[in-house]
């Protein structure tokens, strides 16, 4: 157990429930008085949040700070305000040029995921894990069924992600 991470995590207060089924809730620094997100996660890969702790990428909320403790996974990452990709197709019609810049954006966090060493895999890209910002940025969330891509791999092991969106290999044709 390492009790710094555990204390650094500590200095977070709950405020409100974003989703209480997947444990996901509002927090303030108790100190700086800034809004994160806390997560508590059973179903991750600890690699992946290990990089994502230690690499940010422009595009993915960046993390703050994690603990991990007998197979749950508290992360602390950036809040992003904004709607997702889901709320704006609901709400509103897309303009060519925002499509445009929307898929742009997301093949620039692509892109960075893909060529780190190792890549990383996101599993789960969906319209309710983009969020578009105010200024008409995006950032992709929801990294807990995203893997290190292993080339000696031929399946996964674990199916993951959302049913329509997860890539066939995950319902073993292969390894994504």
């Amino acid at each position: 157990m390492d009790y710094s991470d555990r204390l650094a995590i500590s200095y977070y207060k709950e405020v409100a429930v974003i989703n209480k089924s997947h444990k996901i809730f509002l927090v303030q620094h108790v100190q700086t008085g800034k809004f994160y997100v806390k997560k508590i996660l059973n179903v991750y890969n600890h690699d992946v949040y290990d990089f994502l702790f230690n690499n940010h990428i422009s595009g993915i909320p960046k993390i703050q700070a994690m603990y991990e403790e007998q197979g749950t996974l508290t992360v602390i990452e950036e809040y992003i305000s904004g709607n997702t990709l889901h709320e704006k197709i609901a709400s509103t019609k897309l303009s060519a040029a925002d499509i445009r810049s929307y898929i742009s954006e997301l093949c620039e966090i692509l892109n960075s995921l893909h060529t780190a060493e190792p890549a990383i895999i996101h599993r789960d890209i969906k319209p309710t894990n983009i969020i578009i910002t105010n200024c008409g940025h995006i950032f992709l969330i929801d990294f807990n069924a995203a893997k290190k891509y292993d080339p000696t791999s031929s399946i996964d092991t674990t199916l993951l992600g959302t049913e329509g969106y997860a890539a066939p290999e995950q319902y073993g044709f292969g390894a994504s």
